[in-house]
């Protein structure tokens, strides 16, 4: 098993251990204070944090199992889709929103894991697997990811009324600062995107040189 392979392996299961973990605690402090196990998951599963972290296990998982196939999960552009999107976990957690809370204990480690190793360990990941095809529209392709994040997340806060992060919460904002949020991240992660498939690029010239 080469280096990569084996990076995908352990990074599937540590990352899938604490998103699980992490749920576990979660659902069982909602059903604490009243709720029951199907809002305690909806819940949960309202973050964006969470969602692209179990986006991050599955294609860690499949390129473990299929390190040679380079479609569906694994395709370059996802690879690129799931490596944005985390790196942007990590960042806009560190920067916005650690300050807010002071996890302990296990929720300590798991919040350690998914917000801080998980970044990390898939950017050394998809460094490590560049394969030079990707192109400057993958980056927008790669935005598909947020963008369909924020129609879900602001579609359901009506219902439940509940909005995970403040800074897209109307209730705590009016919509023209939610939207101009909103569009800021959004241009925040295009350029990202684009940085990532520069780092790509080399990688294309070198074996075009081939």
């Amino acid at each position: 098993m080469n280096a990569t392979r084996l990076l995908a392996a352990v990074g599937a299961v540590v990352i899938g251990a604490a998103t699980v973990s992490q749920g576990w605690l979660s659902v069982a402090e909602t059903m604490g204070r009243g709720g029951s196990l199907a809002w305690g998951v909806w819940v949960y599963l309202c973050y964006f944090t969470v969602l692209t972290n179990c986006f991050v296990v599955l294609v860690l998982g499949r390129a473990a199992l299929k390190p040679d196939d380079r479609t569906g999960l694994n395709a370059a552009r996802v690879e690129l889709m799931a490596a944005t999107s985390i790196l942007f976990v990590g960042a806009v957690y560190n920067l916005l929103l650690a300050s807010q809370w002071d996890p302990q204990g296990l929720r300590k480690l798991n919040d350690v894991i998914l917000h801080d190793v998980s970044p990390l360990l898939f950017a050394l990941f998809w460094f490590l697997r560049r394969s030079g095809a990707l192109t400057w529209r993958d980056a927008l392709f790669a935005t598909i990811w947020p963008g369909a994040y924020t129609i879900y997340s602001q579609a359901r806060g009506p219902f439940d009324g509940f909005y995970p992060y403040f800074f897209t919460d109307p209730t705590k904002a009016p919509w023209s600062a939610v939207l101009l949020n909103v569009f800021g991240l959004m241009v925040a992660f295009m350029v990202a995107a684009l940085v990532l498939v520069a780092l790509d690029r080399p990688k294309a010239a070198k074996q075009a040189r081939a």
